[in-house]
């Protein structure tokens, strides 16, 4: 097999198990909860932090786009 064979294969498979990723982001975070929305990524990090400290959560998760911006709040719950 040449090595253009061999990138171009490597190359497609790639791009098919990335395709799976985004069509399924649910299969990614399956265990967690959803709690809500927080207008900072510092007051995100806060709550989900305070989930954990009081034992209600064992991970949290926030989802921003800036690190000014919203951010949701997922966390895995006991």
């Amino acid at each position: 097999m040449s090595l253009r064979k061999m990138f171009s294969a490597v190359a497609v498979a790639g791009v098919v198990a990335g395709s799976a990723l985004i069509a399924a982001p649910g299969a990614q975070a399956a265990t967690y909860t959803y709690i809500g929305v927080y207008p900072t990524a510092a007051a995100c990090t806060a709550a989900g932090q305070a989930y954990v400290n009081s034992q209600q959560a064992v991970a949290y998760f926030c989802d921003t786009t800036t690190p000014t911006g919203p951010a949701r709040l997922s966390v895995v719950l006991r």
